[in-house]
């Protein structure tokens, strides 16, 4: 299940400020890490909004932030916590793969203008990971096509994992995220698959060719070397199937 947090302005500078000034610490619990995320916006002087999505560990999170009046003023500092453990999926561990994207929003339209996203692996899963997002490019442009609806095709080749029971694919595209869990346990190193159908119209503007996707799966058979394994590519075609290997 995606949860998604509303963050007032007022919150994200003091966070920002907090860790620029102060050095302030996180505190997190035992089972759970944090994915660090700090922003940094060149050359945009009206205000914005900022969406911030992240996975991890078969796990999603989106944050919205509140006006953004200087976005380029200073760092953009929202950490994110996960749990250590996702049911009887998958437990977190060192080198598991995570992605974090965020796209700065238009006060003005409503509709995302640029974009970052950052893959890697944990350095701690049982603590603070940092996660820096800079270089924002600008997002895919107009495609023309009157095409609803956007298909991704998530594949997970198990020729080396014969023995995998459950499985958590996660898929996102345009700040938007869908997952399933499949039992693979009769998949006898076959590979397995899912495919998604997203809305073409998200709520920060539609998909178009060239937007960038991803696609994670998690269990704990997969292990090692990671987990949780991610992997990213373009849309190719928004009236017939986009498909990716997560692994």
């Amino acid at each position: 299940m995606t949860k998604i947090f509303y963050m007032s302005v007022s919150v994200s500078i003091v966070l920002a400020m907090s860790m620029l000034i102060g050095g302030q610490v996180y505190v997190h619990g035992a089972d759970q890490f944090i994915l660090d995320t700090k922003t940094i916006i060149k050359k945009v002087k009206d205000p914005i909004q900022y969406k911030l999505i992240a996975s991890a560990n078969g796990l999603t999170r989106t944050t919205i932030t509140g006006l953004i009046d200087n976005p380029s003023n200073g760092t953009i500092h929202m950490p994110v916590t996960f749990s250590k453990v996702n049911d009887d999926i998958v437990t977190a561990g060192y080198h598991d793969e995570y992605f974090a994207c965020g796209y700065v929003i238009s006060s003005k339209t409503g509709l995302a203008t640029k974009y970052k996203c950052n893959e890697g692996d944990l350095v701690d899963a049982n603590g603070n990971n940092p996660v820096p997002l800079e270089d924002f490019r600008a997002v895919a442009k107009d495609s023309g096509s009157g095409s609803k609806s956007v298909n991704i095709k998530i594949q997970v080749p198990l020729k080396d994992r014969p023995d995998v029971d459950l499985l958590k694919v996660v898929a996102m595209v345009k700040g938007e995220f869908k997952s399933k869990v499949i039992n693979a346990e009769d998949a006898n190193g076959k590979t397995v698959s899912h495919t998604f159908t997203f809305d073409r119209n998200t709520g920060i503007g539609p998909i178009q060719v060239g937007d960038l996707y991803f696609a994670c799966v998690a269990g704990d058979e997969l292990n090692p070397p990671e987990g949780n394994e991610c992997e990213f590519h373009k849309v190719k075609t928004l009236t017939g199937t986009n498909s990716l290997k997560a692994r």
